[in-house]
């Protein structure tokens, strides 16, 4: 077919998906940018060192020290192919140290550690800007709270070009908040010189489908250059009744030039998703009616609806020849809407099904004698229809933010300063009817209504000093502020209403040193400080405690504190790259959290000190320039490290293991391409691990090791007929070997006048496969 053809079919996408893109301007053909300005604007993204750059070619994951700390890069080359089966969270699987699970393709119920780090010690970033909610920590609400948002997807793979995996308390100019463990930093796609558009669907396993669209105007003169993108994601899940379907809105602009000194962007993305909450069952439930089994609808189901945007705003402008200025303006909104019912007739012995009921199904009235406005039990019987089996609970954030930086280079030394300062705040809810309509009068039907704000705040500076080409020294310091305020009005829990706050300051140092005694050696490590800041369940205690003739306790839990230290060597030479590394990370006031399975309630605590320990072992070797052989080993210990106790009852004592770290981690893979076809083949084993008492204490139990082994196999067709460029089919198989085992167990006491405890599961996805086609115009 003609050219005109082919603009005519490309225009037509362009416009659909600019159109989904909210109507950002598109890019027409034009002549070329003045050389000499293009040529300046290259300066300022070649001054920014993006790590990505360094192997956007590549397609295995490379393990290398970054200002003297282990980092992975996951590449653009490694996520392509992956969005049928693989979510931002579970393809950290692939990375050495790492263990990611959920219970669907789409992401929902998310469970990561970092070298056994959990993943609410671990930090999140996208375009090195927080994603992880700032009140609860991790990427989906965190896994500590009970009230968590399991089905918030807040990242797709679809809006990455790549993840930067910094292993250990990172350096000061990662914007990450608590990042004790560990930072993820999820590279936003951004637009490229060539115009193209692609088309793509799929098809697999548990009814899951999955299809898209995205364009790229290319470079144009005036015009700016747009990259956007729409995909839905539909599965019925391989838990009984767990369907889910998610929405994602991507696009990423960059401004017409104003100045060839300065350059402007803009980055916008949307993710919704709706369908069932899966529940953690009871293992013994589990053994009866099958791994997969959930809780039948007429006895108890959950239903959620989520978003979550994010909008970032972007310049750099080079002050001079070696200085560059950057600043970040972003806003995110998180919400989260879930209906959960329960039988009214039902006395189960086991622990609510995602959070409290009063249980067995009361009516707020048969439980206090009145309600919250003080109306006797008859007159709240008459208006609260025939219970609280319904519940309807919400939560919802707005965060403002501002990164500005300043990076000086000169030959000898790099400089960089800047801050974050961010403002949240936090809307949580939880309303019980005898209807699904629920009403949300607070003070009448409302177990809580809390309003809450956090302020965060940094201010950095750091130096990457070289006095000779084979050193590299980085120190760093950072200063952190947080302050926290709740307001919690009259509900079931918090019967008068209370205020309660708190602020930390903290300060944290940080030095790294590279040294390259030979070209084909790399020696690293590094030293730093880090803070936990508590999680909004620390507070709860505070405002529960407060009644009519006195204020709420104060807050007397302490931030969690951590010393790491890290060394390792990488070898690099040919075919051949190895990167051993060490680490030790000593806590103090270590975070723990207790659910009351009277109450429904999380409360967040510290206990004691304690240690992670390990090895991380990553290699590859490119056997010729077709085949590649890669694997890593990871060696993980965490224990206690004093006796201690805590106002809940629970008690620690000297060499108990810290639950949900995996003793080891391994990986083996096989990576393989010739001309338009690539293959890959990799088998996971994930070792055993502690299961942790809902109290937050350590138990003796423990999980098995089990085994996976996943494959991809992909072929581009070369077409170049009727506006087509290529067509690329691909297979993906995941769990071959049929691994049956579980991903997450957690200890529960029985309720309802039962004794004893039981212990609750989550099946991993059994032996699957998806089918995709994509279509490059």
């Amino acid at each position: 077919m003609s050219a005109v053809r082919n603009n005519q079919i490309r225009s037509a996408l362009f416009a659909a998906v600019a159109a989904m893109a909210c109507g950002a301007p598109l890019a027409t053909h034009a002549a070329d940018a003045d050389k000499s300005s293009a040529n300046k604007v290259y300066k300022i993204e070649k001054i920014k060192k993006n790590l990505l750059r360094m192997v956007d070619k590549a397609a295995l994951t490379h393990v290398k020290p970054v200002y003297g700390a282990e980092t992975a890069l996951i590449p653009k080359e490694f996520i392509k192919g992956q969005e049928s089966t693989q979510n931002a969270s579970t393809i950290l699987s692939f990375v050495p140290g790492i263990n990611a699970t959920s219970t669907n393709p789409i992401g929902v119920k998310t469970h990561i550690s970092v070298r056994g780090f959990s993943q609410t010690q671990v930090g999140y970033t996208f375009d090195d800007l927080p994603i992880a909610d700032l009140f609860n920590g991790g990427l989906s609400g965190g896994n500590n709270n009970y009230a968590d948002l399991t089905n918030l997807v807040p990242i797709t793979l679809g809006e990455t070009s790549g993840i930067r995996v910094t292993y250990g308390t990172p350096a000061p100019d990662i914007n990450s908040v608590g990042a004790i463990g560990g930072n993820i930093d999820y590279l936003p796609r951004m637009p490229g010189k060539e115009m193209y558009a692609t088309v793509f669907g799929g098809y697999g396993s548990f009814a899951t489908l999955n299809y898209g669209v995205e364009a790229n105007t290319g470079e144009n003169a005036g015009y700016g250059n747009l990259f956007a993108r729409f995909s839905s994601r539909q599965t019925d899940g391989y838990l009984q009744g767990a369907h889910d379907r998610q929405y994602s809105y991507y696009a990423a602009y960059d401004l017409p030039e104003i100045s060839p000194t300065s350059k402007w962007s803009l980055i916008f993305l949307l993710n919704k998703n709706q369908g069932a909450t899966p529940a953690r069952m009871p293992t013994a439930v589990l053994d009866q009616y099958g791994r997969y089994y959930q809780w039948p609808s007429n006895f108890t189901y959950s239903n959620s609806k989520t978003e979550h945007m994010m909008a970032v705003l972007q310049n750099k402008t080079l002050l001079s020849e070696d200085t560059v200025l950057g600043v970040k303006a972003f806003y995110a909104y998180s919400n989260s809407d879930r209906l959960e019912y329960v039988d009214p007739s039902s006395n189960s012995p086991y622990n609510s099904f995602v959070t409290f009921y009063l249980n067995p199904p009361m009516t707020v009235c048969q439980y206090s004698g009145n309600d919250f406005m003080g109306n006797d039990s008859a007159a709240c019987q008459a208006q609260t229809i025939n219970g609280d089996n319904y519940h309807s609970y919400t939560y919802q954030t707005n965060t403002f933010g501002l990164n500005p930086s300043v990076h000086w280079f000169q030959h000898y030394v790099d400089l960089k300063a800047g801050g974050l300062a961010m403002v949240s705040t936090y809307d949580s809810q939880d309303f019980v009817y005898g209807s699904p309509d629920v009403p949300k009068i607070s003070g009448y039907n409302d177990l809580w209504d809390e309003h809450g704000w956090r302020m965060y705040s940094k201010v950095y500076a750091q130096a990457k000093i070289k006095p000779v080409s084979s050193v590299a020294i980085t120190p760093g310091l950072k200063y952190e502020t947080m302050y926290t305020h709740l307001n919690d009005v009259p509900g079931y829990y918090y019967s008068v209403g209370a205020n309660s706050g708190r602020s930390y300051s903290e300060l944290s140092p940080y030095v790294g040193i590279e040294y390259q005694p030979i070209p084909s050696v790399k020696l690293f490590a590094d030293y730093a400080v880090g803070y936990k800041y508590p999680n909004i369940t620390a507070f709860y205690s505070a405002d529960s405690n407060a009644t009519t003739t006195s204020p709420s306790t104060p807050v007397t839990i302490k931030p969690e504190r951590v010393n790491t230290y890290q060394f390792g060597a990488q070898y690099h030479h040919g075919p051949v790259d190895v990167s051993l590394s060490f680490y030790r990370s000593d806590f103090v006031h270590t975070f723990s959290s207790y659910y009351d399975t009277t109450t429904g309630l999380t409360y967040e605590y510290n206990i004691g000190s304690s240690q992670y320990q390990g090895i991380n072992l990553a290699t590859q070797i490119a056997l010729d320039r077709y085949l590649s052989l890669y694997g890593n080993y990871s060696l993980q210990n965490a224990e206690y490290t004093s006796n201690s106790s805590s106002q809940y009852g629970v008690a620690t004592s000297i060499g108990q293991p810290r639950p949900n770290t995996p003793t080891y981690l391994a990986g083996l893979g096989i990576l393989a391409h010739y001309e338009g076809t690539k293959g890959r083949l990799y088998a996971n084993l994930v070792g055993p691990q502690y299961i942790e008492a809902s109290t937050g204490a350590p138990t003796s139990l423990s999980m098995p090791a089990y085994a996976t082994m996943s494959f991809n196999l992909s072929h581009e067709f070369p077409v170049h007929e009727d506006g087509i460029d290529d067509i690329t089919l691909s297979l993906t198989g995941v769990n071959l070997l049929n691994s049956d085992a579980y991903v997450m167990e957690k200890q529960f006491a029985y309720v309802n006048g039962y004794s004893g405890n039981y212990l609750e599961a989550e099946p991993m996805m059994p032996r699957s496969f998806f089918g995709t086609v994509q279509v490059r115009f």
